[in-house]
């Protein structure tokens, strides 16, 4: 028998976890990413992925190695290239779908799948210098809540609230090979007043910190690999705090191939290396396909 507070607290980690999932190509960026097309440039990208988590933790330690959260998600996405007062502006658009599984002891959470929220995306850049190699952008991002959602449930695609971001990336290149980036952002939550059976949940803000090392093998062939954390994001429920602020640790490896100007495709693995509360993701793989138009 599953233990009530176990189930609490495994949900609310799942949120985190499935947050994670619809955004993984959304705030928690592809090396790249911030070096702009030129106007006039469509893409066109199609992501996979799947992730599976071992364990739950709570204040850093193992409390549950038993429990289990799978999520497997693909992922439209569009992005278009203009120039406004002399400055690139890309304007997006994400259509995630998931499918989650929880199994082991928290196997009571049950499982959902369907259309997460979708997330509108747009980044100026205010610094770009192609003969240094070198780009500044920044970055909004709008979660609209149109997922799926059904309050009596532990785990949906959809959120039930508002979210929104602000990122900013600086891209520089090291050498004639290597390439450093570094990617800061903060995110804040709307309330959620239909959480499970008609509970109000609130959420303090998120923050994360992306660097990347970048290594060009050839024109054709990129090695790259993130380091990710990701910190604060406390939820209330009711009002009282469920002391469970993020702190999670991760390492994403990358390597893109470009078969022709037009064609590309992203290859990735990852892992979590360090969680303070909620899942620990132990293995994540990702495909991306980008089709320049």
């Amino acid at each position: 028998m599953i233990s009530r507070h176990l189930i609490a607290t495994a949900a609310a980690a799942g949120l985190a976890v499935l947050g994670a999932a619809t955004g993984a190509s959304a705030q928690a960026i592809d090396a790249g990413d911030y070096v702009p097309a030129p106007a006039g440039t469509h893409l066109g990208l199609l992501y996979t992925q799947y992730s599976h988590a071992d364990g739950l933790y709570a204040d850093g330690d193992k409390i549950d190695g038993d429990a289990e959260l799978d999520v497997a998600l693909v992922m439209a996405r569009y992005v278009g290239f203009t120039k406004i007062a002399g400055k690139t502006l890309d304007y997006q658009v994400l259509l995630p779908v998931v499918d989650i599984q929880a199994g082991g002891s928290v196997d009571g959470l049950g499982s959902a799948r369907g259309l997460a929220d979708v997330i509108l995306v747009s980044t100026l850049w205010l610094h770009e210098d192609a003969a240094n190699q070198s780009y500044f952008g920044i970055t909004p991002y709008v979660y609209l809540p149109v997922g799926k959602y059904d309050g009596e449930k532990a785990l949906n695609p959809g959120e039930n609230r508002w979210k929104g971001s602000l990122q900013a990336v600086w891209s520089k290149g090291l050498s004639e090979r290597w390439v450093g980036e570094i990617a800061g952002d903060v995110m804040v939550y709307g309330e959620n007043d239909d959480y499970a059976g008609g509970q109000t949940l609130d959420q303090d803000l998120t923050w994360r910190v992306q660097g990347f090392a970048r290594y060009m093998i050839d024109d054709a062939n990129e090695a790259n690999l993130r380091l990710m954390y990701v910190g604060g994001g406390e939820t209330q429920i009711n009002g009282v705090d469920q002391d469970n602020e993020t702190g999670t640790l991760s390492a994403l490896a990358t390597w893109r191939h470009s078969f022709s100007p037009q064609w590309q495709l992203l290859s990735q693995v990852g892992t979590d290396l360090s969680v303070e509360n909620g899942f620990r993701e132990a293995a994540r793989v990702q495909f991306r396909i980008l089709k320049v138009f």
